[in-house]
């Protein structure tokens, strides 16, 4: 005899006219209801909730084989709508690009091939509605695709994948799958000291300029003990030096310089150097304060990482952030705290001018914007220092705030139970592909109905709970849909 648990997810209602109508388990069925596989597509779609279209993401699966409806894989589809391309008018439903998603895979389990598939079909012409200002106006944008690659991958998504046969193509368009390069893609590398760029085909450099400390101090803190008086003593350093640059300024004497830069910084402590100067006196800055400011502030990555090329980033964000591209920021040529403090730079950035309302760059806000981070649990784990507790701090009001403000943050990473809690309480797309059992344990988004099955799926297997949609097993693509050499 054998016994199954059913799991009821709807029942389904026929109109009059014969369409299907998805409805709550309100009863059970009765005794010795009969029970078959449904190869219906319309049936699988209407009681899943899966849409007919949208982010091609996979097949449904069972057991790692996809299921096969009408002599084809039943394709999975996240719901994305933006405006109508006949009436102007914005589509029904939440976008699910600004409603944030997590891809979690242990290593060796296709994490980035799914990935660079998954991001290949939010690159299309699909156009978001975005307030451009106070008095409500409304324009139409594409969606700017951000994505920090660590491993030099990313760029790749620039070129076809010659493997790719005629029929595999013919088969993509019926299914409504966006594949080859991406035309408009452009790599951006961070020029910074004592490194070597990598090889990535066509690139534009770009500078992390010490001006970004301005506004965003906290990024010379990456200091777990760190007292209230340092913290405050760096602070006014900082206003103080960056004062030395406003036209309105009567206290300080102007720089040398023609704008700030992190030497010249350093120079300034220096003529401060002294307990009865008018920065320690002003800020009373005692000398065990003073020297705990001046160890914390002259450190070797920063000489290294600030003012490091010729094309600040700031300055060219109209070419970072513009509408319909795919930025690629490769960062595998750094390692540690310079590789930190170019990538937090860069997310401070977006995210302060995206979610903030005053003196901020239209460049960013007025851009739909998806920031995909790869090796996310670096950037957004629970804060342990100064700088962590500002950045992961903005991070949930962006996470809050992505749906109003056109931000959606894609996290890529192997490790989803080190990423801060309050962000993956926000992420509405869950891709989860093979997964250590110690690792399930730690992320209480994981579903509960296949928390077994996870840690023995093969490689492109994957659970995914998209937003307001049962989770369900799908399989990837055995290709990738453009070029992958690793």
């Amino acid at each position: 005899m054998l016994v199954a648990e059913l799991d009821p997810l709807a029942i389904l209602r026929q109109r009059a006219g014969g369409e299907l109508e998805r409805g709550i388990v309100n009863r059970i069925p009765k005794p010795n209801t009969s029970v078959s596989l449904s190869r219906d597509e319309d049936h699988l779609r209407t009681g899943l909730n899966i849409p007919k279209e949208g982010v091609f993401a996979g097949y449904l699966s069972v057991g790692g084989d996809a299921m096969i409806i009408d002599d084809e894989e039943f394709a999975y589809y996240i719901q994305n709508p933006g405006i109508d391309p006949d009436t102007g008018e914005p589509e029904d439903g939440e976008p699910a690009v600004f409603r944030h998603a997590l891809v979690a895979g242990s290593t060796g389990t296709g994490k980035t091939h799914f990935t660079k598939n998954l991001l290949r079909q939010f690159v299309d012409s699909k156009r978001y509605p975005v307030e451009v200002s106070a008095d409500d106006d409304v324009q139409h944008s594409r969606l700017n695709t951000v994505i920090f690659d660590p491993e030099n991958e990313y760029w790749e998504m620039r070129e076809d994948n010659p493997s790719l046969t005629d029929e595999q193509r013919r088969k993509l368009r019926r299914q409504g799958v966006e594949f080859d390069g991406v035309d408009d893609l452009q790599v951006f590398v961070p020029e910074v000291d004592r490194t070597r760029s990598p090889s990535t085909s066509e690139s534009i450099p770009l500078t992390i300029p010490f001006s970004v400390v301005e506004h965003e101090p906290r990024l010379l803190m990456p200091f777990a003990q760190m007292s209230d008086v340092t913290r405050g003593a760096i602070t006014s350093c900082i206003e103080a030096y960056f004062s030395c640059f406003d036209e309105d300024n009567a206290e300080w004497p102007s720089r040398s310089v023609g704008e700030p830069r992190y030497r010249d910084f350093i120079d300034f402590l220096e003529e401060h150097d002294d307990a009865e100067s008018r920065l320690r006196e002003r800020n009373s800055i005692g000398d065990g304060t003073w020297d705990a400011v001046w160890r914390r502030a002259k450190q070797s990555e920063y000489f290294d990482v600030f003012d490091g090329g010729t094309n600040p980033f700031p300055e060219m964000t109209d070419q970072l952030f513009r509408e319909g591209q795919v930025t690629v920021i490769p960062t595998s040529h750094l390692r540690g705290e310079k590789e930190y403090l170019v990538v937090l730079s860069l997310l401070s950035y977006i995210i302060e001018n995206k979610i903030d309302d005053f003196d901020v760059d239209p460049a960013v806000k007025h851009t739909p914007m998806l920031v995909a981070v790869d090796e996310a649990h670096n950037y957004f784990s629970r804060p342990s220092n100064v700088r962590e507790a500002y950045i992961v701090g903005r991070a949930r009001e962006a996470a809050k705030q992505g749906r109003k403000d056109k931000l959606g943050l894609m996290m890529i990473t192997q490790n989803p139970g080190d990423i801060d809690g309050d962000i993956l309480k926000q992420i509405n797309t869950n891709v989860f592909l093979q997964l250590r059992d110690e690792v399930i344990e730690d992320v209480p988004s994981v579903p509960r109905s296949y928390r077994k099955d996870i840690p023995k799926f093969a490689k492109g297997q994957a659970v995914i709970k998209a937003p307001d949609v049962e989770a369900v097993e799908v399989v990837g693509l055995p290709y990738c849909l453009t070029r992958h050499d690793s």
